[in-house]
C-alpha cells in the first residue's frame, strides 16, 4: 500500500484550548506509524471569519484533509460547505469536514459522527441497570443537543428539553422541570456549564426530586468528574462524561478522514 503523503487535520471551533481531540488523533497517528501527521487547534470566535481562515490553510505547504468542527459553529460551518450528509442534515449540525483539494478547486464535505458517539453513550449507560430508560430530558439545545435528539428519536426514547430555565415545544406555559421527572429519567447535559476552566459552576436542577434511580451523561469531558456529575453520584445515580462520546465520534471520524488519506 502507498504510504500517505504528509498531511494535517484540526479541530476547528471556540475556544479549543481544553481540547482531548489531539491527544486522541496522536494516538491513531502513531497505531498507523503515520509519522507526518499533525493534528492542530483552530480557535475561531467567528464563523464568519471561517473563509479567510479556509484560504489560509490551503496555502499551507502541509495539506489539510479535514477537520473536527465543536461549538459553537456545528450548525454555522453548514452554510460553508459543499455538501452535507443525510444523517448529519437530519440531525441539522456537522462535526466532521472532509477537505477535497484538487485541480478543479476545494470541496468540503460535511458529516456527523457525534450520532455514533452518542449512541455508543447510551448503550453504556443503558448496561449499568437492568432498568430502562422511561424518558430523557435534555439540558441545553446547542449544536450537540441535535445529535442526541436524532438518536433519542431513532431508539424511540421520549425526551423534552429544558433550556434557558424553561420546557422547550409544545407544552404549557407553566410547565416546570420538576413535570417531566419521572423515576428513571435518563438526564442529558448538553451545555459548556462546568467544562474546563469554569469547573466550579453547575446547572441548576431540582435536586430534591433527584433520586438513584436516575441517570446522568453529561456531554463534558473536561474535567473528567464534573460538578454536575458529583451531585449526581452523592445520590447514588450513575454519572458517565462526555469522553465515551468524544472517542467513538472521533473513531467515526478518523475512518472518514483516512478517505482523504491515498
Amino acid at each position: 500500500m502507498q504510504q500517505p503523503r504528509a498531511f494535517r487535520l484540526g479541530l476547528l471551533g471556540h475556544p479549543v484550548s481544553h481540547s482531548k481531540s489531539p491527544e486522541i488523533f496522536g494516538a491513531f497517528f502513531r497505531e498507523e506509524g503515520l509519522r507526518e501527521a499533525e493534528y492542530q487547534l483552530f480557535d475561531l470566535p467567528s464563523i464568519e471569519d471561517f473563509p479567510a481562515f479556509l484560504e489560509d490553510q490551503l496555502k499551507q505547504d502541509i495539506p489539510l484533509i479535514g477537520f473536527n468542527v465543536t461549538v459553537p459553529h456545528k450548525v454555522g460551518i453548514m452554510g460553508y460547505l459543499d455538501s452535507v450528509s443525510a444523517e448529519a442534515r437530519a440531525v441539522g449540525a456537522v462535526n466532521t469536514v472532509l477537505v477535497e483539494q484538487s485541480n478543479t478547486g476545494v470541496v468540503l464535505r460535511g458529516f456527523n459522527t457525534d450520532v455514533d458517539g452518542f449512541a455508543e453513550s447510551l448503550t453504556r449507560t443503558r448496561n449499568h441497570s437492568n432498568t430502562e430508560f422511561s424518558n430523557a430530558i435534555l439540558l441545553g439545545n446547542g449544536g450537540s443537543a441535535k445529535a442526541v435528539k436524532f438518536v433519542l428519536e431513532q431508539q424511540q426514547i421520549t425526551y423534552v428539553v429544558w433550556h434557558r430555565n424553561q420546557i422547550l415545544g409544545e407544552h404549557p406555559v407553566q410547565s416546570t422541570l420538576s413535570d417531566f421527572i419521572q423515576p428513571n429519567t435518563l438526564f442529558i447535559h448538553t451545555t459548556p456549564v462546568g467544562m474546563w476552566p469554569n469547573t466550579q459552576d453547575c446547572i441548576a436542577l431540582p435536586w430534591n426530586e433527584i433520586r438513584s434511580t436516575h441517570r446522568l451523561i453529561d456531554l463534558v469531558y473536561n474535567p473528567e468528574t464534573t460538578i454536575l456529575m458529583q451531585r449526581f453520584q452523592e445520590i447514588g445515580a450513575t454519572a458517565m462524561n462526555g469522553k465515551s462520546m468524544l472517542e467513538h465520534q472521533a473513531i467515526a471520524a478518523w475512518n472518514l478522514f483516512k478517505r482523504n488519506l491515498y
